[in-house]
């Protein structure tokens, strides 16, 4: 059996900060899972309801842009939907959402058994991850630097510690 981990006040420190870090990254990815489902959510809407709403402005003689218009912004919307691959970045953001709080859930752990043998490859293990899991949505989520101070801000103040520069969240 291994002798029990000791770590100096530094590696404690960066145990900390990567349990913060991966907490507001959580916090965060899930704010942009919730956005962008909920413009799969319009987008999707848009194109079930518009089509049956030209067929229902052709049936009650509307003028002729009408159906025209409406069938343009169902182009549009799908358009855009196609473009950005929606339905792909959203679940490469909610995979990011969930990798990110599983790492918050196990630096916690390690936070509360730093003591335990297996400690220092755990940390080793869990700091790998954090870049692997920072590439997964490298391309599908973009960088909103207002959301990511939010959610530093909020989970700084939860647990009480005042918060590093701007350039430490990002």
């Amino acid at each position: 059996m291994d002798a029990v981990a000791i770590y100096t006040e530094q590696q404690t420190s960066k145990i900390w900060e990567k349990k913060l870090e991966a907490e507001v990254r959580s916090l965060y990815f899930a704010e942009l899972t919730s956005r962008y489902a909920l413009r799969k959510q319009i987008v999707t809407g848009v194109s079930f309801f518009l089509p049956s709403a030209s067929a229902a402005a052709v049936i009650a003689k509307a003028p002729w842009y009408v159906p025209v218009a409406l069938s343009v912004i169902v182009a549009a919307a799908t358009a855009y939907a196609i473009a950005i691959g929606l339905d792909r970045r959203v679940a490469t953001i909610a995979k990011s959402h969930a990798e990110w709080n599983q790492l918050a859930a196990e630096y916690d752990k390690l936070w509360n058994h730093w003591s335990e043998d297996a400690s220092k490859q755990t940390f080793q293990e869990l700091a790998k991850r954090g870049p692997e899991t920072s590439s997964l949505a490298a391309i599908d989520a973009p960088y909103d630097r207002e959301v990511m101070r939010k959610w530093g801000e909020h989970v700084f103040k939860c647990y009480e510690v005042r918060q590093p520069s701007a350039a430490a969240t990002a």
